[in-house]
């Protein structure tokens, strides 16, 4: 399945009936796919699913990174993040499945913010909860799913509704 399928399909569902394997996209078969509008879809959802298991290191306190609350918490460092306040937003900046998009992905940067602050004051119990709590995972998954929109949007797609 190629990645433009994989995200036909992901659209086919809503939030609530996704599964964790049907959000893992397919292996690159054409890179040049994956790109549109100045950045690749495909590396900024991978690197939106990744916060889990990296979240999940430090909690573990199995992580050998040294991440800060302050720059986690914002939504202006990750590449998605540069692209929805550079480029994005000043092609896409009045649309309003942009918009959502950007609320989405401060509202995730904040819950991941939040697990890494738990977690690295000690309240590793809390962390674990706020980690597995629906708050992160329906931010995170819609993240992926605003993304799947914009890609459509960015490539010339029609954006098919969601449920």
């Amino acid at each position: 399945m190629g990645f433009r399928l994989w995200l036909t399909n992901l659209l086919g569902g809503t939030t609530g009936n996704q599964n964790q394997q049907a959000l893992i996209p397919p292996p690159v078969t054409d890179p040049a796919e994956e790109e549109a509008a100045g950045l690749n879809f495909r590396t900024a959802i991978e690197a939106h699913q990744k916060w889990k298991n990296r979240l999940q290191a430090v909690i573990d306190n199995n992580s050998s990174e040294n991440l800060s609350v302050d720059l986690v918490a914002r939504d202006d460092q990750c590449v998605l993040g540069k692209w929805i306040h550079g480029i994005g937003g000043q092609r896409f900046g009045d649309n309003d499945q942009f918009q959502k998009l950007r609320k989405d992905h401060a509202d995730f940067h904040a819950c991941a913010g939040m697990v890494l602050a738990l977690a690295q004051t000690g309240k590793t119990a809390d962390a674990q909860a706020y980690l597995k709590s629906s708050g992160y995972l329906y931010t995170s998954q819609e993240v992926v799913l605003d993304l799947a929109h914009m890609y459509n949007q960015a490539s010339g797609r029609q954006s098919q509704e969601v449920a």
